[in-house]
């Protein structure tokens, strides 16, 4: 017999809850574009359409270990999203770089 998710959080301490959640947040935060792409509920087919591009390109865009920024900031805004670009520093500092911007 199954139980409903919210069933098991009520008898989960505060504590696991939070830690559930930062592990899963950390899971979110940590995809590839194949993963954000299945995440968001498109197909490689619908992506290649958005950007006007064949299927196969996707696919291509989704293996390469290193892309430009223009072709990633494309792949994200087919998804709906918008790419941002910081840095962050050992002391604490985050950077939003807007050199990439669109105009």
């Amino acid at each position: 017999m199954t139980k409903p998710l919210s069933e098991l959080r009520k008898k989960m301490s505060p504590e696991v809850q939070a830690a559930a959640r930062a592990k899963a947040v950390g899971i979110v935060a940590e995809m590839s574009l194949a993963e954000t792409r299945k995440l968001r509920g498109r197909s490689q087919a619908v992506v290649a359409q958005a950007l006007g591009i064949a299927q196969p390109n996707v696919s291509q865009i989704e293996k390469r270990p290193d892309t430009m920024v223009s072709t990633l900031a494309s792949y994200i805004e087919a998804l709906g999203g918008t790419l941002e670009i910081h840095a962050k520093f050992p002391d604490g500092q985050d950077v939003e770089i807007t050199q990439f911007n669109k105009a």
